[in-house]
């Protein structure tokens, strides 16, 4: 090697080894036997037994050369424990042989690897308080029932012939009552739903029938509010439907309940059908599998469109009034079974037009087709 090649390789390991100290991985180099020969400035910070000679991969990583045979063996980045002289932390290893050397680079992973263990101790910890709710709930329920029953009663003449005042305080104990009852009702159903408890039982049923005995369900309320409902399932054949026949009367009720919290008096239009094209590249749905469309649309004052973003979310309508937190746990409820049969649920509303929710369905194919 001529001199001008000489110094120009010497200016090249002198700004790599400046460039390898400005990494922000820790990079160490091994002999065979996972002794520290060379690392950067950046491991000698924070690792500062490095300092010291022999300093073998094994005191800052835990099983340090087999953890560095496996990144080489596998081409892969590994997750490993490092430790300095006053922590432990989580890291990523990357590790390459070249001859009888090793180059290992280490990132630190400690925030990422909190945040998943803050993220499952988070939702462990819901998934124990809603088990807990729905466990409790006859235990806020009978008190709830015995208020309405008994103030139903006095009110009927039970216990005798009552004032005008009395009876005035009657109905509002009683009305009360009655809306803390279906607060819980929904509030149990939405923690219930939302548990580790819920088991979808799937099953044959007529989609066509249990949408009719839904809306059955609610007449007197939409005559006495002068409501219509139009319930249209033209050329729709295969009736008969597989899937979870509670979970999907439970969300048909809590969208039309919603559209009526919302409709004083207008149109509730229901209408059953199969996904288009559109729809079917919309949504990505997959060509061997049947699904079912259920579009709802109502004429009713609409939902504020900051709010449409977080509808389903009671936990965000804390501060927003005990409507918006009822509507929520209603939709709520809806949109978890229906994402729990890998479903889709789209709402879309407008303060002059209403709302709109286009629900999608997979449906198990009916054996006998």
């Amino acid at each position: 090697m001529n001199f001008k090649n000489f110094i120009e390789s010497l200016s090249w390991i002198i700004e790599s080894a400046k460039i390898i100290n400005n990494f922000p991985d820790m990079v160490l180099y091994l002999n065979n036997d996972g002794i520290i020969i060379k690392s950067n400035q950046r491991a000698k910070d924070c690792f500062k037994i490095l300092s010291r000679n022999s300093t073998a991969i094994s005191e800052i990583v835990k099983d340090g050369m087999k953890s560095v045979r496996q990144s080489i063996k596998n081409k892969k980045t590994i997750l490993v424990t490092a430790r300095t002289l006053n922590k432990e932390f989580y890291a990523e290893l990357t590790a390459s042989k070249n001859e009888e050397n090793y180059c290992v680079s280490l990132r630190e992973k400690t925030p990422s690897i909190d945040n998943i263990v803050n993220k499952n101790d988070i939702e462990k910890f819901n998934n124990e308080k809603n088990v807990l709710i729905y466990k409790i709930q006859d235990e806020i329920k009978s008190p709830i029932n015995s208020i309405i029953g008994f103030s139903q009663g006095m009110y009927d003449g039970i216990a005798g012939e009552l004032s005008e005042k009395q009876i005035k305080y009657l109905k509002i104990i009683n009305s009360n009552a009655m809306n803390l009852q279906e607060f819980t009702d929904k509030f149990f159903d939405f923690s219930y739903c939302e548990s580790s408890m819920y088991k979808p039982e799937i099953k044959k049923f007529d989609i066509v029938a249990v949408l009719k005995e839904t809306v059955n369900g609610y007449i007197s309320k939409i005559n006495n509010e002068k409501i219509n409902i139009c319930f249209t399932y033209d050329n729709f054949e295969n009736r008969n439907i597989y899937f979870d026949e509670t979970a999907f009367k439970k969300v048909m009720q809590n969208i039309i309940e919603s559209s009526l919290s919302m409709t004083e008096t207008g149109v509730i239009a229901i209408h059953l059908t199969t996904p288009d094209e559109e729809n079917e590249i919309a949504y990505g749905l997959e060509e061997d599998k049947r699904y079912v469309q259920i579009m709802i649309k109502d004429t009713g004052s609409g939902i504020n469109a900051k709010d449409i973003q977080h509808i389903c979310n009671p936990y965000m309508q804390l501060d927003k009034g005990k409507k918006n937190i009822l509507r929520s746990l209603r939709l709520g409820t809806a949109s978890i079974l229906i994402k729990r049969s890998n479903g889709f649920i789209n709402i879309k509303s407008d303060a002059t037009q209403g709302t709109y929710y286009n629900i999608i369905i997979p449906t198990e194919k009916v054996q006998d087709e």
